[in-house]
C-alpha cells in the first residue's frame, strides 16, 4: 500500500523537530530556502552593478565596492544557487523516486547542510565593510595575494566548507541511488534526473578536492610564505589556474546535468510521451560528466601556453557538444506529436532550453582559439556563460521548483501568475545577456566599473540594465507566488499531472516515512511510460 492514515505533514513540525531532523525531506527544504535566500542577495549585487555601469564614470560605489560586488555575485550565484539549489532538489526526490524511506546516511546528510550553513554565516560576515573580499571568485594570484584583495583566508575558509558539504552530499546522494532503489528500479529505468544528480555528484567527488588545493595554496602563499604561485621564486600563478580550472570547468555540469534531468522529467509528463531514445540519454549525460574534465585549458588560450596544447583542447571543448547535441535533439523528437500541455513548468523548461542552446551555440566560437584570444575577458564571455549558468540553470531550477510544488507543499501554485514570471524573466534576461554580446563584441572588458563615454557603449549598457530589473521583477513575481500559494493555494492532491513516476504516487505532501512498505513494480516498468504499466502500490 502506498502511505496512508494520519500524520503530521512535514511543515506542521516543532522548532526542535526542525533542528535536530535528520528527515531528508526537512533537510531539503533548508536547502532551499537557504539558497533562494542567498539568490536573492547574489541578485541585489547584479542590480547593484548594472546601477554603476548606467552611465561612464562612478556614480554609486567605489572600485573597491565594485569589485567586492563581482566577487560576491559570482561566489554565491555559482556555489550557493547554481550548485546548491540541487541539494535541495536531491534530498527531497532521491528517496521518493527510487522507493526508499530516507537517504543511506541521515545523520551525515544533517551535517552537510549545517557545514553548508556555517558556510553560509561566513558569507554574510563578508557584507560588513573591513571582511570584503575583492578577488573575485575564480581568486587568481597574485592579486589575490595582496592586502588590497581583501582577507584571503575569509575566502579560503568558505570555500572548503563548501566543498565538505558538497563531499557529504555527494557521498550520500550516490550511495542511495546505487544502493537503496526498489526491486524493479534499475540503472537503465530510473528517472534522468536521478542519473543527472549522480553524475554531477561525481564530478564534485572528483573535483572538489583540486578546488581546495588551489585555495589551500593560496592560503600558504600569503599567511605562511610558500612560494606555490610567486615567480621570483620559482613558483607559477598559471599552476594555481590550471588546478582551479581543473574543477571549475567540470562545475559547469555540476549546475547544468540536474537541469537537464529537470527538462527530461518535464517534457516527458507534459508531452504524454515516453523519452526519446531514452538510453541515448544516459550515455550522453555520462559523457558530458567525463568530457567536461578534458576541456579546461580553453580558459588558459591568452596565458602563453604552447599552439598545441590550444588545438588539442580546442577540439575536446568542441567534442562536448555532441552528447548535449544528443540531449536537444532527443527532447525535440519526444516534443513531435506529443499531446503538450503549455503549463508552468512546461514554459519554464522550454524557456531553458533555448538559453542554453544561445549558450551553447556561443561557446563554440570561444572554444576556437582564434576567436577566444579577441573575446577573452570581454562581456562577450560574459553573456555566454549568463545565457548558460544564469538563466538555463535557473529556468531549470524555477521549472523544478514549479512542477513539484504540489508534491512539497499539498497545494497548487497560481498558473495565471506563474506564467506571467515566465515571460517577463524571458524578456528582461535576453535584453539583459543578448546585448552583452554585441557589447563585447565592440570591446567593452568584464570587471570594469568605468567605460569610456562612447554613445554607443552607454545605449547598450542602458538596454541590459533595463532588463537586468525586468528580469528581477520576473523572479520576484514566482517567489511571490510560491509563498502566497504554499499558505493559500488550492489543495493539489497526490497526483496533479498524471505522472507514472515513483514520488506522485504517494500522497502530497508525502508522509514522515515515504512509503509503507517498499513499492513493488512490475516487470518493464518506466517511469516515462504512460498508459501501460503503474505501480502495484499506486
Amino acid at each position: 500500500m502506498a502511505a496512508v492514515g494520519i500524520y503530521k505533514p512535514w511543515y506542521s513540525a516543532g522548532i526542535k523537530e526542525w533542528l535536530f531532523t535528520t528527515d531528508h525531506k526537512k533537510i531539503a527544504v533548508f536547502y532551499g530556502v537557504t539558497t533562494l535566500l542567498f539568490f536573492l542577495i547574489a541578485g541585489l549585487m547584479a542590480l547593484g552593478i548594472r546601477l554603476e555601469l548606467w552611465q561612464p564614470g562612478l556614480q554609486f560605489v567605489s572600485p573597491e565596492t565594485y569589485n567586492y560586488l563581482l566577487t560576491g555575485h559570482g561566489v554565491v550565484m555559482l556555489l550557493w544557487w547554481a550548485i546548491g539549489v540541487w541539494s535541495a532538489f536531491a534530498n527531497f526526490l532521491i528517496p521518493l523516486m527510487i522507493g526508499a524511506r530516507d537517504v543511506a546516511f541521515p545523520r551525515l546528510n544533517a551535517l552537510s547542510w549545517w557545514t553548508f550553513f556555517a558556510a553560509s554565516v561566513l558569507v554574510l560576515l563578508t557584507l560588513i565593510p573591513s571582511n570584503h573580499v575583492k578577488m573575485m571568485w575564480t581568486g587568481y594570484p597574485p592579486y589575490s595575494l595582496n592586502d588590497d584583495a581583501g582577507i584571503t583566508a575569509l575566502y579560503v575558509f568558505i570555500i572548503h566548507l563548501t566543498g565538505a558539504a558538497s563531499i557529504m552530499g555527494a557521498v550520500n546522494f550516490i550511495v542511495t541511488t546505487l544502493r537503496m532503489r526498489a526491486p524493479g528500479v534499475s540503472l537503465k529505468n530510473m528517472n534522468l534526473l536521478l542519473h543527472g544528480i549522480m553524475a554531477a555528484n561525481v564530478i564534485q567527488l572528483l573535483g572538489v578536492p583540486s578546488f581546495a588545493g588551489a585555495v589551500t595554496m593560496l592560503f600558504l602563499d600569503k599567511y605562511l610564505g610558500t612560494n606555490f604561485f610567486n615567480p621570483n621564486l620559482g613558483g607559477d600563478p598559471l599552476i594555481y589556474e590550471n588546478v582551479f580550472w581543473f574543477y571549475s570547468h567540470p562545475a559547469v555540469y555540476v549546475m547544468i546535468l540536474p537541469a537537464f534531468g529537470v527538462f527530461s522529467e518535464v517534457i516527458a509528463t507534459f508531452a504524454r510521451k515516453p523519452i526519446f531514445g531514452q538510453i541515448t540519454m544516459v550515455f550522453a549525460i555520462w559523457a558530458i560528466a567525463l568530457l567536461g574534465f578534458m576541456v579546461w585549458v580553453h580558459h588558459l588560450f591568452t596565458s602563453g601556453i604552447p599552439d598545441w596544447v590550444r588545438i588539442v583542447f580546442s577540439y575536446t571543448t568542441v567534442l562536448i557538444g555532441v552528447p548535449t547535441g544528443i540531449k536537444i535533439f532527443n527532447w525535440v523528437a519526444t516534443l513531435y506529436k506529443g499531446s503538450i500541455r503549455y503549463t508552468t513548468p512546461m514554459l519554464f523548461t522550454l524557456g531553458g532550453i533555448f538559453m542554453f542552446l544561445i549558450g551553447g551555440l556561443t561557446g563554440i566560437p570561444l572554444a576556437l582559439p582564434s576567436f577566444d584570444i579577441n573575446a577573452q575577458d570581454s562581456q562577450f564571455v560574459v553573456a555566454h556563460f549568463h545565457y548558460v549558468l544564469g538563466m538555463a540553470t535557473t529556468l531549470g531550477a524555477f521549472s523544478g521548483i514549479y512542477y513539484w510544488f504540489p508534491k512539497l507543499t499539498g497545494k497548487m501554485y497560481n498558473e495565471k501568475l506563474g506564467k506571467l514570471s515566465f515571460w517577463i524573466i524571458m524578456i528582461g534576461s535576453n535584453l539583459f545577456y543578448f546585448f552583452q554580446f554585441i557589447i563585447g563584441l565592440e570591446g567593452m572588458p568584464r570587471r570594469y566599473a568605468d567605460y569610456p563615454p562612447i554613445p554607443e557603449f552607454i545605449e547598450l549598457q542602458h538596454i541590459q540594465t533595463i532588463g537586468a530589473f525586468i528580469l528581477a521583477f520576473g523572479i520576484l513575481l514566482s517567489l511571490i507566488n510560491w509563498v502566497v500559494s504554499a499558505l493559500k493555494g488550492k489543495e493539489a492532491g497526490a497526483n496533479p499531472w498524471g505522472s507514472n513516476s515513483l514520488e506522485w504516487q504517494i500522497p502530497s505532501p508525502p508522509p514522515p516515512h515515504n512509503f509503507d512498505r517498499i513499492p513493488e513494480l512490475p516487470e518493464g516498468w518506466d517511469p516515462y511510460d504512460y498508459g501501460r504499466h503503474k505501480p502495484q502500490h499506486a
